[in-house]
């Protein structure tokens, strides 16, 4: 199984239609939602994780380039320069899932990779920009 993150962004025409229903039933792919942010009269974000083979990979993809939703792939996900960075702590109460903390001991910054879920905020938090989101 190959598995592939991405932002799916919805337009305010998209954002009602039943999209991941669409993916797992006509593609049968597998599916994570990591983070969901969604406005009708504004549009919305989907971060999603999808697995499955290539071939059904690319179906659904070509569907959602149909269906008019924006694509942006999670390659890297986020990268954090810890020279950058002053350990301010601006991005830890930001983040939805506690992939970053502050060490009680040192005062530095943690960061597991593994618990991030690509939403963003956190680089939008970080006054010196140490954090950035890599598509």
């Amino acid at each position: 199984m190959i598995k592939k993150k991405a932002i799916l962004r919805f337009d305010p025409a998209t954002v009602e239609k039943p999209i991941t229903y669409y993916l797992i039933k006509q593609y049968d792919l597998w599916i994570n939602i990591l983070q969901a942010k969604f406005e009708p009269a504004l549009g919305g974000k989907l971060v999603i994780e999808l697995g499955g083979d290539q071939k059904q990979l690319d179906e659904a993809f070509a569907y959602l380039e149909e269906q008019n939703i924006k694509v942006d792939f999670l390659e890297q996900g986020v990268s954090w320069n810890k020279v950058k960075c002053n350990n301010c702590g601006a991005c830890v109460s930001v983040c939805p899932v506690g992939a970053l903390k502050m060490d009680k001991q040192t005062y530095h910054l943690e960061f597991n990779y593994q618990d991030c879920v690509v939403c963003g905020y956190c680089a939008d938090a970080c006054p010196v920009k140490a954090i950035e989101i890599i598509f």
